[in-house]
């Protein structure tokens, strides 16, 4: 149509609805483009999101098939064996410089504590006929406290073992012992009384044979545990802190779960 009879002002408004018209036609293909986008987005999250599903469910499997969590403690395996490890400190019970405490034996104690026992492993049979292990199942632990990393205030202990059918023995390599009367080896069978096996100074270089478990004592319930008796009271005054890494390979074998108490543990618990 001709611009020749129309006026100024109709010429402005065509110029003003066309110039609406294309507003529309631009902001219809943007809001296109943000639906597209916002699809495409909530596509992409679906996606991160389920790979995230899928690579946790992967690492879950993966984590399960090399640790496992067993009484609070992460175990490691590798083939046949698996390995664990946990540290601790021990109350030594302070120190009296005057001499005043409650244990006629140990007068600088301020606080006497009760010894301890650190339960290393246990071998569970957990009913009549079971074992606490197979043919050729062998244990470790490597014991080592110490006062504020001192290497000339420590105590060293490896324990070489093996578990099967109604038996459970170690090898006990004595590498330090500060005071002859701190540690002790710890023993519950069934229908003996508990035993201690002292571990002193004379006994640093050699090689003990202990049985936590002797054979013909049946292959009932029950667990037979390697412990070591702690008495802090030598050491008053003076904290001590250890590390035990151990490792076995007994299907029947595990940390145990309650490994620090100063109640004497029982081959029936």
């Amino acid at each position: 149509m001709s611009n020749e009879h129309t006026t100024i002002t109709e010429q402005l408004a065509a110029v003003v609805t066309r110039s609406n018209a294309l507003c529309n036609t631009v902001q219809g293909q943007i809001d296109n483009i943000n639906s597209t986008l916002n699809t495409k987005s909530a596509e992409v999250d679906t996606k991160v999101t389920q790979a995230k599903s899928d690579l946790n469910t992967h690492f879950t499997n993966l984590k399960n098939g090399i640790v496992e969590t067993i009484n609070g403690v992460d175990v490691y395996k590798e083939g046949l064996t698996k390995r664990f490890s946990f540290k601790s400190s021990l109350n030594s019970g302070g120190y009296t410089a005057a001499s005043d405490g409650p244990d006629s034996s140990y007068r600088t104690c301020a606080n006497p504590q009760p010894p301890y026992y650190v339960n290393l492993v246990e071998f569970d049979a957990q009913n009549i006929g079971d074992h606490f292990g197979s043919d050729g199942d062998t244990f470790n632990c490597d014991f080592v406290m110490s006062h504020r990393g001192m290497a000339s205030y420590v105590d060293h202990i490896v324990i070489n073992g093996t578990s099967s059918h109604d038996c459970v023995s170690a090898q006990i390599e004595v590498k330090k012992i500060m005071h002859e009367t701190a540690i002790s080896i710890y023993i519950s069978e069934p229908g003996e009384e508990p035993r201690e096996i002292p571990i002193t100074s004379a006994d640093v270089g050699k090689t003990l044979t202990v049985f936590f478990r002797q054979i013909n004592k049946g292959y009932g319930k029950g667990r037979a545990r390697v412990t070591l008796k702690v008495d802090t009271r030598p050491h008053c005054g003076s904290g001590r802190a250890f590390m035990a890494k151990c490792e076995y390979s007994s299907v029947n074998g595990r940390p145990c779960a309650d490994r620090i108490s100063q109640t004497a543990p029982t081959w029936e618990q």
